[in-house]
């Protein structure tokens, strides 16, 4: 497989001739990606990409533009619109992932597939044509990368050209010109050493935004003439399957806004202390058998949001104190919470070697919450939003309704279920709501 058959996938391919689950997986990621980026516009240290993107990216007023999804009807440069959307897709770590890829494919498409369906007045079903594309693309260049690369690089380094691929079906470029579009953002894209950031967690985090931002522009520069050198495709089998096998329908969602490798653990502990009262005060220990990469969520005392959501102590106490974990718990009054921050300090991860060998197709963990008198232990435990645990439609619209409180009112979120399964609309039916 090649590049240039990567573009003619670009060129081609419709939802229509993929099966029905598929077009329902890219409706409940693109709803799922907006509630995302409306709440992650309320955490701390977006506005200042969103006050980058309106100075630095606002172009000329008669270029195309595309709207900040924050509610407030701001509309921008589509570029800096994929910038700032995507920033915010992946603030509070709510987005949706892919296992396999250990990444976060919708985060980094939808931004800059929506900037560009708004910048030329696309349908609602060619906006979701294209992520649909890009979705897929950015998997298979994320499983080619980790294939071949020694370090492992986070979504930025293979969501910018998934980015690409889409906004580059919304432009309508040619093949040669989409070609060079994907190769310039796979050459172009943010390396992302994301075990740096898991363990010095910053406001860079996956580099979602910056990939978003650069896979756009590679498609504007591809169209204006700008070249590339082939992608890594040319030397990868990770395009095989293309058109057979629908990564969409084997992504997660996330219940909570923290790391993936987390959330088991989260669940787990949300699981026992709904089946029986666990004061947190009379609590020893709590030992989360995981697989090692998840070991390296060490932070005890998160000084920021970042910090809480990269971390397996945090969130597992401020469950077990709490009842919940949401974006409640990444504000500072319970970041510093006397109470949550004890119990992080009794927190063990271990390595259970049968979790371990079956990371990162499955992401599990088992948590023993030793007291005094009893120890309470939970069974092995996957987090809920998966393929084989999901979340039901009442609960992913729960989520979504939750997100995007108090910046919206919660009827947005039916309101865009209606306007996703209508594909004749203009995509501006869906961008006014936000």
């Amino acid at each position: 497989m090649s590049t240039y058959q990567a573009a003619e996938f670009v060129q081609s391919a419709t939802l229509t001739d993929t099966p029905e689950e598929v077009t329902e997986q890219v409706r409940t990621r693109v709803l799922d990606t907006l509630a995302a980026i409306t709440a992650g516009y309320r955490q701390e240290g977006v506005d200042i990409a969103r006050e980058y993107a309106t100075t630095h990216c606002n172009g000329q007023s008669s270029l195309p533009r595309a709207s900040l999804l924050d509610g407030s009807n701001t509309t921008i440069a589509a570029e800096g619109a994929a910038l700032a959307n995507g920033v915010a897709a992946n603030a509070l770590d709510i987005d949706d992932g892919h296992r396999e890829v250990k990444g976060h494919p919708a985060a980094v498409v939808v931004p800059p597939a929506l900037a560009a369906a708004e910048a030329v007045d696309a349908s609602i079903g060619e906006f979701l044509d294209a992520v649909f594309i890009g979705y897929e693309l950015a998997v298979r260049t994320g499983l080619a990368i980790h294939a071949t690369d020694d370090v492992y690089t986070g979504t930025g380094s293979w969501g910018a050209l998934g980015a690409a691929a889409a906004v580059s079906r919304l432009l309508d470029l040619k093949q040669e010109q989409t070609a060079h579009a994907l190769s310039v953002a796979e050459y172009h894209a943010p390396r992302t050493p994301i075990m740096r950031g898991v363990e010095n967690p910053a406001m860079t985090k996956d580099g979602v935004g910056w990939s978003a931002h650069t896979g756009y522009v590679a498609a504007q520069l591809a169209a204006a003439g700008f070249t590339g050198s082939k992608t890594i495709f040319d030397v990868s089998d990770a395009l095989e399957t293309l058109g057979d096998r629908f990564h969409v329908t084997r992504g997660y969602l996330k219940p909570y806004p923290c790391c993936r490798w987390a959330q088991p653990g989260v669940e787990a502990v949300l699981t026992l202390t709904d089946e029986q009262s666990i004061p947190p005060e009379h609590v020893e220990t709590i030992r989360v058998s995981t697989f090692e990469e998840a070991t390296h969520l060490r932070t005890r005392t998160p000084a920021s949001p970042e910090e809480a959501q990269y971390s397996y102590p945090y969130p597992v106490a401020a469950a077990l104190v709490r009842g919940q974990f949401t974006q409640t718990e990444h504000t500072t009054a319970v970041r510093t919470d006397p109470e949550v921050l004890a119990l992080t300090e009794r927190v063990d991860l271990v390595v259970d070697d049968d979790i371990d060998a079956r990371f990162p197709s499955e992401c599990l963990a088992r948590v023993d919450i030793e007291t005094p008198s009893k120890t309470y232990s939970s069974p092995v435990t996957r987090a809920r939003g998966s393929r084989e645990s999901p979340l039901s439609k009442t609960a992913q619209l729960q989520k979504a309704r939750r997100l995007v409180v108090p910046t919206l009112s919660s009827t947005v979120v039916s309101d865009s279920v209606e306007q996703l399964t209508d594909p004749s609309v203009p995509v501006s039916r869906l961008t006014t709501l936000w």
